[in-house]
């Protein structure tokens, strides 16, 4: 099973350490835009990639696409979480773990981890520093169980159930 993880360049050192480190994944990692169609792969995971990637295309049409989303859905899809969560001054956030479809953030919601902050915050730098640090953490507790392919929350919560999980996310 090799992976394709596609991220913005300030995350390929962390996820790469993790991978090494801690995993047996095959995978390669990129943050270009065209590279998606360079290689060979059997499972695509996007972790906050800022391109849409047509998942239908004949190219990707046997894969099955997961994405890491540094927010709570359904409640905050898209690029512009940040501002709302500022706006609204929330003092719950969450990120989320989903199948990807053509429909930004709109794919089967597998994993949702919610959180309490203790104040709102005051931009939108600090909730996403909070936000890539929880994000990660749960990056860590999922990846490898995504190469069972989950097709919904509760296989994927089996598959966490028989390995390590940190989280008490919605289930």
């Amino acid at each position: 099973m090799i992976y394709c993880i596609l991220t913005k360049p300030h995350h390929v050192e962390k996820i790469v350490n993790f991978l090494n480190e801690k995993t047996n994944i095959e995978y390669f990692i990129t943050s270009e835009r065209y590279e998606i169609d360079a290689f060979d792969y059997d499972l695509g995971v996007s972790y906050c990639y800022p391109w849409i990637v047509n998942i239908e295309s004949k190219e990707h049409k046997n894969v099955t696409w997961y994405n890491y989303h540094p927010a709570p859905l359904p409640e905050y899809k898209g690029v512009h979480v940040y501002e709302k969560a500022v706006k609204n001054r929330i003092k719950k956030w969450g990120v989320s773990l989903h199948i990807m479809t053509n429909e930004i953030d709109s794919g089967e919601i597998l994993y949702v981890y919610d959180f309490n902050l203790d104040s709102p915050p005051v931009n939108t730098n600090e909730i996403g520093c909070i936000a890539h640090y929880k994000l990660f953490q749960l990056f860590k507790d999922t990846i490898e169980h995504l190469q069972f392919k989950p097709k919904n929350k509760h296989q994927l919560i089996g598959y966490l159930k028989k390995g390590r999980n940190n989280y008490g996310g919605k289930n």
